[in-house]
């Protein structure tokens, strides 16, 4: 007789073997899941949350963008794009160009381009502690005798639209590290020196629409 402490050894079958591996398997997915939602893909969903809070969406990198018409010659390999009916949020990267006047070498770039009412000539507004600035990328002549050239220099592709802008209030509302172009109907704001992160786009958003209405062509 077996001991009364005994109690009979009963094999597990395979089917019940194999749905406790098929729960251990889930349970370790759904662990793994949630650590990269947590880590690696936080900034991916933070980004994502805050671009619906502002009717914006994530684009596709290979589609053909208006906006980025005017940088083509430069190759640009987009990394994250959100969009919205005025607004376009851009991280990308240039290639190696060589131009009439310098070599833009490679570089990264985080753009916002805003809708203008009205047309420009372009010009632009290009930081005078920046070594490179997206303004280098726009075949302009330099007008210095314009404005001071403590915080920016002027650019433009003739002297009317280029004093039009150094005349307006945009030169004082730009912070030093942001360069601004105004190309065809498009306000562009050169942020590359700073974060491509929510904060920033809060502030560069509130930035262009205080902007947009004072920039109306002469």
């Amino acid at each position: 007789m077996l001991a009364a402490s005994e109690a009979p050894f009963i094999p597990l079958s395979p089917l019940v073997l194999a749905t406790l591996f098929v729960i251990l398997g889930a349970s370790v997915w759904v662990f793994v899941t949630l650590v990269k939602r947590e880590t690696r893909h936080r900034r991916v969903l933070a980004l994502a949350q805050w671009a619906r809070s502002r009717n914006l969406r994530p684009a596709d990198p290979d589609a053909d963008l208006p906006a980025l018409a005017p940088l083509k010659l430069f190759k640009p390999k987009i990394h994250s794009i959100f969009r919205g009916e005025h607004l376009t949020l851009v991280q990308l990267e240039t290639a190696e160009t060589a131009l009439d006047s310098a070599v833009i070498s490679a570089r990264q770039w985080n753009l916002l381009f805003r809708n203008l009412t009205a047309p420009w000539r372009t010009t632009a507004l290009r930081p005078t502690a920046h070594a490179v600035s997206a303004a280098d990328m726009f075949s302009l002549s330099s007008y210095p005798s314009l404005m001071p050239t403590q915080r920016f220099m002027i650019f433009g592709a003739e002297s009317q639209a280029a004093r039009a802008l150094a005349e307006s209030s945009a030169p004082a509302l730009l912070p030093a590290d942001i360069g601004l172009i105004l190309y065809a109907n498009q306000l562009i704001l050169d942020f590359s020196g700073r974060p491509f992160d929510e904060l920033e786009f809060d502030r560069l958003i509130d930035l262009s629409e205080q902007l947009a209405p004072r920039l109306l062509p002469r």
